[in-house]
């Protein structure tokens, strides 16, 4: 049978306040934690919620303090981080996003378009594929092949 933990009592406990608390994010650390201040300028250590992009948050911080919100619950020990408010320093981040993965996988049940200027990739779901642009390239280090019920050139 396995022991269960050993619970410290409730007086033994240090008392905290609850409810929400304003404040910056100020750093993230390797953790996943975040260094936040409050507004009465104490720092304190919360969590850092899987819904928040910590990638994004790392990379905010990096420009300026974030304004957040904080909630500790009744019971916990550290608050969690609840929201963020990115303030004008951070409207550089929204303007690129870049996606890392083994794969990504998009769907739509009409179509997809990817359009840069006057450039433009849609795949539909009739399974047409069409690819527009001043220049297109394709290039094989091996075979480059063009298959088809009719292919035309020019």
């Amino acid at each position: 049978m396995r022991s269960a933990r050993k619970l410290r009592p409730v007086e033994d406990l240090e008392p905290a306040r609850t409810g929400a608390i304003e404040g910056h994010v100020v750093t993230v650390g390797p953790s996943g934690r975040a260094a936040f201040h409050d507004e009465a300028g104490q720092t304190m250590e919360v969590r850092v919620p899987s819904q928040i992009d910590r990638r994004w948050l790392e990379a905010a911080v990096a420009l300026a303090p974030v304004p957040a919100i904080a909630v500790l619950a009744e019971g916990l020990r550290k608050p969690v981080l609840w929201c963020t408010f990115p303030a004008p320093e951070h409207e550089a981040l929204s303007e690129h996003i870049k996606l890392e993965a083994k794969t990504i996988e998009l769907g739509a049940s009409e179509s997809v378009t990817i359009r840069t200027g006057k450039s433009l990739i849609t795949v539909s779901a009739a399974g047409e594929v069409q690819v527009r642009g001043k220049n297109i390239l394709s290039r094989a280090t091996n075979l480059n092949r063009i298959r088809g019920g009719g292919v035309r050139i020019n």
